[in-house]
């Protein structure tokens, strides 16, 4: 259950870096033009030689930042999220007062340019996605006192970026009565190509004689995506 705090304590640092590079290059002329804006929770699954090794879901959060093109059907924009895809734990007693858990998590950012089809009316609107970007893996310790619930260590233990692109499918559908509402329920599924990478997997971390080994794997780093969350147009 200390991940869950890990991931906690993660969260707003890469939600805050998340906001800002979802906003950069917004328009001035607003009025003109619509805007999406929405956050959502993400279940990843491991899909080809990704999945021979990696055998577990991942969860985690994102965000996107879209923009119409004039009176067209097409968007532009960027997506971004953050996925754990295991843990590793272990508790260290320090004192009769204080004790520090160790805890190893496995964990993919997803930085994605994003191409959207969607018409511009409808009470329920679906749309096509198309996404160029990356995926950064990486593994990190994070040591946290349980007694202030504080981090007070972290280190990256391996870490590898790959070129990762898809195409996706979605549904929109107003939380109101009004379909015209400017808050909408959203759901997606993306099928993201990922290029070679190394990583670590849960479990792939071990003591041998008080020596910390790794087991690092190679292979491509398709995933199939579920999120579901609400996004707000203005």
């Amino acid at each position: 259950m200390k991940a869950i705090s890990l991931f906690v304590v993660k969260a707003p640092i890469i939600l805050s870096a998340l906001f800002l590079a979802l906003c950069t290059g917004g328009s001035t002329n607003i009025h003109a033009q619509e805007f999406q804006f929405g956050f959502y929770v993400t279940a990843m699954s491991p899909s080809g030689e990704f999945n021979d090794n990696v055998t577990n879901n991942g969860y985690g959060f994102g965000g996107s930042f879209l923009k119409r093109l004039g009176s067209s059907p097409f968007l532009v924009g960027a997506d971004g999220g953050f996925v754990i895809y295991g843990s590793q734990e272990g508790l260290e007693s320090l004192s009769s007062t204080s004790a520090t858990v160790q805890a190893t998590t496995n964990n993919i950012i997803l930085a994605h340019f994003l191409t959207r089809v969607q018409p511009r009316k409808g009470r329920v609107r679906p749309y096509v996605d198309g996404l160029i970007g990356f995926k950064h893996l990486f593994t990190d310790n994070m040591a946290l006192n349980e007694y202030i619930d504080e981090v007070v260590a972290s280190k990256i233990y391996l870490s590898d970026t790959s070129l990762s692109y898809g195409v996706g499918g979605g549904l929109q559908i107003p939380l109101g009565k009004n379909g015209e509402s400017r808050i909408m329920l959203d759901g997606n599924v993306r099928y993201l190509r990922g290029g070679r990478a190394r990583y670590l997997k849960k479990d792939s971390i071990r003591e041998v004689d008080g020596v910390i080994v790794f087991d690092p794997l190679t292979s491509r780093t398709d995933i199939i995506t579920i999120q579901i969350g609400v996004t707000f147009r203005f």
